[in-house]
């Protein structure tokens, strides 16, 4: 008789961290959702006079003890949101940060990456032909620099991912880790999702004329567009017995995931 396969492995979410428009943290963004308040509003983040529309969700000013972290001045600012969110799930976890003696991964998502920053380089050298524009600025540029951020500060020594796959990227993320960790791959992984305001994403949604003039209304029947945004969301997770042995409490269980591509003429 055939041997029946291994019964995939329980995964729960032990930790959640997230910075939004709302503030950096759980907690401020809970509370802008519990009072119904928006944070869709004038922005500063570039010179959007030209655009259509003038309203998005910008992150504000980090608290001042992140700017403590190592080698954050050189971050772009999607990676800051990525580790400013992974260090709170961290800590809302129960784990060290950085890891002392535990294997974790890291399945990160990003549409834009450090594009914010390489827009303000190659603006520089428009601005001021023959001159040399800061490189620093191109440093984070790749789509994978976030995962990257969060991996080196975390001390993370398993799997570090990075997926790119527009509105459903972190998602898929999410996914994988949790693949992963069924299989026995890895006992902890770090995943979500980050990224900055830039003018590329946000004249591309004003031309395709998607950007909503006021705050989205997405259930509404007369609702007009969406509106863009900024942040990053993290979740830890980690196999049952992982957290149980550690005494962490689990916050959820992710049962399962898919994912398909339906796209037809």
């Amino acid at each position: 008789m055939l041997n029946s396969p291994p019964r995939p492995r329980r995964v729960v979410v032990t930790g959640i961290g997230a910075v939004t428009p709302a503030g950096w943290g759980v907690e401020p963004f809970t509370q802008a959702l519990l009072s119904a308040r928006t944070t869709i509003d004038g922005f500063t983040r570039f010179d959007h006079a030209a655009q259509r529309t003038h309203i998005a969700g910008q992150v504000p000013a980090e608290p001042r003890a992140l700017r403590r972290v190592r080698g954050w001045h050189r971050l772009s600012n999607t990676d800051r949101f990525a580790v400013g969110a992974a260090r709170e799930a961290s800590q809302h976890a129960g784990l060290a940060w950085p890891l002392v003696g535990a294997d974790a991964a890291v399945f990160f998502a990003s549409s834009t990456g450090g594009l914010f920053e390489t827009e303000q380089f190659v603006h520089a050298l428009i601005d001021a032909p023959g001159t040399t524009a800061p490189r620093g600025l191109l440093a984070s540029y790749s789509l994978s620099s976030p995962a990257e951020a969060i991996a080196r500060r975390l001390g993370a020594t398993a799997a570090v991912e990075t997926v790119t796959s527009a509105c459903a990227a972190s998602t898929l993320a999410i996914e994988q880790a949790l693949r992963a960790i069924q299989r026995g791959e890895v006992e902890i992984a770090f995943t979500g999702g980050a990224d900055c305001l830039c003018v590329t994403t946000y004249a591309g949604f004003n031309s395709l004329r998607a950007v909503d003039e006021q705050p989205c209304r997405p259930f509404r029947a007369d609702r007009a567009g969406l509106s863009l945004g900024e942040g990053a969301a993290v979740l830890v997770l980690e196999s049952l017995d992982h957290a149980l042995a550690r005494d962490a409490a689990p916050l959820a269980e992710l049962m399962g995931a898919g994912a398909s591509c339906d796209a037809s003429t």
